[in-house]
């Protein structure tokens, strides 16, 4: 019979059980003939052999690993079970303490008798004791009497040279307080010398500052063995050491199981916590990271401010913020570090993202900023508002405006003395001041705090627009009439602003003032001076006019200064009725003053504001007594009655028609007649004085 080397019945006859390796020879034996079939079958017998030696190293090695996985899982069994065993331990305990409570709360009145009477008793040892009871979380687990050791100061070996001292221990679940008598000989009534903390939390008591107190970072109970000290016990905390001796060998073995068991308590619940909390915040993480773009916020947002895709970076930053505490406020009495940090991270991001859309905003305006990229400042702007940078946001916005006004107003064409060229300039000054608020409400309107700083930069605005003007002598003291015409229209393109928008003619006033005072003294003095000269050179002869077209002439001339010249010299016109030579019964350097003052008076009529009013008066007062006197003084030297007559015809012109048109013109603006201008009239009575004399 033949078999194959893949023949299943040829190897299954190997695993029979009543296998024969004696009757399987012969069989082969018997049936093969010659040794070509004997080699065949000893190679087929090889061949089983072989896989047979491999299969029982496969098996062999796969048991092994199911062996070792085996004995790791009995391991942990082995582990959980002495878990569970230290667990059961410890309910028990707390289960007898429980037990042991209640049974003391069950004892007659005579047990509770005697409790207070032991407390009592301990009370009378200790008269600190009130340091226990005054902290509710504060327990006390063990009292005694003990004696503190002090060995040799140079040496902390135990030896035979040292002293004790009685004391008092008290040990309690967070401190242990050793208290000593005042009193060696009696020892009976104890105070606090010492508190040692077993607890990192601080003591919820008053106590007082003369007791020493130590924080106990690490506190270390060691039992000392030594035939010099018997029965005591070393507490080392910081960089200190005490030794006390207790009364027997029964009592130190109470007092090292306890401190111990306090610390190994202690150590347990610290480390069940903290387990606890490091599983309940791996919880939160998970949650906290369950979605894909958090995970990637801060790789997202490198990316999109290198790309400078500032709006999309400002929405993920947003987003995240978002995100982010209304995690917070889901869980709020947990402590989330991870949280923390990743709003650190959001940011950092978020000063990049401010550093770079302020570098963009300065850079922009150092070259000049264009109105018709105005949008896209505006963008800029309103991503550090969004971020909440309201004040960067405001100054930024200024930094533009301020650019905006500098480039507007070079456009303008300067011409020397041209009042032309200062509308314009004031046009264009408080157009761009119009835009500039209509920008600002539209950016900041939620933001009412910011229109302070709008106030703000509005004045320093106009005091550069006003020092522009003076600097260019557009205003000064050079040409009084080409500078009030100036500063009018200064007024009126601020007082259309203020009707429109916001009032702006208070900040123009008050950046005037110092300068219009000095213009008006500048030109009182320049009309004080052509006053002396021209009475100096008075002939005191009346002014005479050829032709009626020089006498409407000078009529036109009082007409242009706001006043009817042929009422205001009417009743000192005489004519000659032998020719058409016309008189007018008034010096020269009368009619002099009189244009002089009357320009004077109207030019400042026109920028008149309260604040001016002072200098004003007090200008108008003293040229006119200036006026009086130089008539005064003539009056004196004279004794002719035809040049006082005359004389005082000047007066009674100065005072009662020239003065009083001024006065009248201006007490609606004061609002009444002021004594500065009252008295002036005085001066009338003690001229025609010196006349009649």
């Amino acid at each position: 019979m033949e078999y194959s080397d893949a023949d299943p019945s040829f190897r299954a006859r190997f695993v029979e059980p009543k296998f024969d390796p004696n009757l399987f020879i012969q069989s082969i034996a018997s049936q093969s003939i010659g040794s070509e079939g004997l080699v065949n079958m000893k190679r087929r017998m090889y061949l089983i052999s072989s896989e047979a030696k491999t299969d029982l190293k496969y098996n062999a090695f796969r048991n092994h690993t199911k062996f070792i996985e085996t004995a790791k899982q009995v391991a942990a069994l082995e582990s959980e079970v002495y878990q569970l065993q230290s667990l059961l331990a410890d309910e028990k305990q707390l289960l007898s303490t429980v037990k042991e409570s209640l049974t003391i709360e069950a004892k007659s009145d005579s047990s509770a008798t005697l409790e207070t009477d032991a407390c009592q008793s301990l009370l009378r040892h200790c008269q600190s004791l009130d340091l226990v009871s005054a902290n509710p979380d504060r327990r006390l687990i063990y009292s005694g009497k003990l004696l503190e050791v002090k060995l040799d100061p140079s040496t902390k070996v135990p030896s035979s040279s040292h002293t004790t001292q009685p004391c008092y221990g008290l040990l309690c679940t967070d401190c242990f307080v050793i208290a000593k008598s005042s009193n060696i000989r009696t020892a009976t009534a104890y105070d606090v010398d010492q508190v040692i903390k077993l607890q990192r939390n601080s003591l919820n008591t008053s106590d007082n500052d003369a007791h020493k107190q130590y924080s106990s970072s690490s506190v270390r109970i060691i039992n000392v063995k030594d035939d010099v000290l018997r029965n005591a016990f070393t507490i080392q905390y910081n960089t200190d050491t005490i030794t006390m001796m207790c009364e027997s060998a029964q009592i130190k073995k109470n007092w090292i199981e306890l401190f111990e068991s306090l610390f190994y308590t202690r150590m347990r619940r610290l480390s069940r916590i903290a387990s606890f909390q490091t599983e309940q915040e791996q919880v939160f993480q998970e949650e906290f990271f369950a979605e894909d773009w958090i995970t990637t916020t801060e790789e997202n947002l490198t990316i999109l401010l290198a790309e400078r895709n500032l709006q999309q970076a400002l929405k993920l930053i947003l987003q995240a913020r978002k995100y982010a505490k209304d995690f917070l406020s889901q869980h709020k009495q947990q402590s989330l570090p991870f949280v923390d940090d990743y709003i650190k991270n959001i940011q950092e991001k978020e000063q990049d993202l401010r550093r770079i859309v302020e570098k963009e905003i300065l850079s922009m305006c150092e070259h000049g900023c264009s109105t018709n990229l105005l949008k896209h400042y505006y963008q800029r702007i309103e991503i550090l508002k969004q971020l909440g940078y309201v004040p960067k946001a405001c100054d930024l916005f200024f930094t533009i405006q301020f650019s905006l006004m500098k480039n507007t107003l070079k456009q303008t064409k300067i011409e020397e003395l041209n009042v032309v060229f200062v509308e314009n300039f004031a046009n264009t000054f408080f157009t761009r001041l119009v835009d500039s608020y209509y920008e600002f409400v539209q950016i900041f309107k939620d933001q009412r705090s910011t229109f302070t700083k709008f106030i703000v930069w509005m004045s320093n605005e106009i005091e550069k627009l006003i020092t522009i003007l003076h600097n260019q002598q557009y205003i000064g003291t050079k040409n009084f009439t080409f500078s009030m015409r100036n500063i009018d229209i200064l007024f009126t393109k601020a007082e259309e602003f203020s009707v429109k928008l916001i009032d702006v003619k208070f900040i123009l006033e008050e950046q005037l003032e110092q300068i219009l005072t000095q213009i008006i003294r500048s030109q009182k003095e320049f009309i004080i001076d052509s006053l002396r000269q021209r009475h100096r050179d008075e002939k005191w002869i009346p002014v005479t006019f050829q032709t009626h077209d020089r006498l409407n002439q000078l009529f036109y001339e009082f007409h242009e200064l706001g006043i009817e010249g042929n009422t205001l010299l009417e009743p000192f016109i005489i004519e000659e009725q032998t020719s058409d030579v016309l008189q007018i019964d008034l010096a020269p350097s009368t009619l002099q003053f009189t244009k002089a003052y009357l320009t004077f008076a109207r030019d400042l009529f026109k920028v008149y504001y309260t604040s001016i009013n002072y200098a004003i008066v007090e200008a108008l007062v003293e040229l006119i007594k200036l006026h009086l006197k130089y008539y005064e003084r003539t009056l004196k030297k004279t004794n002719d009655m035809n040049l006082k007559k005359f004389i005082m015809k000047n007066v009674e012109f100065s005072l009662n028609y020239l003065f009083r048109y001024v006065e009248e013109l201006y007490t609606p603006k004061i609002g009444i007649a002021t004594k500065h201008l009252t008295k002036v009239y005085g001066k009338l009575n003690k001229l025609r004085n010196l006349a009649e004399a």
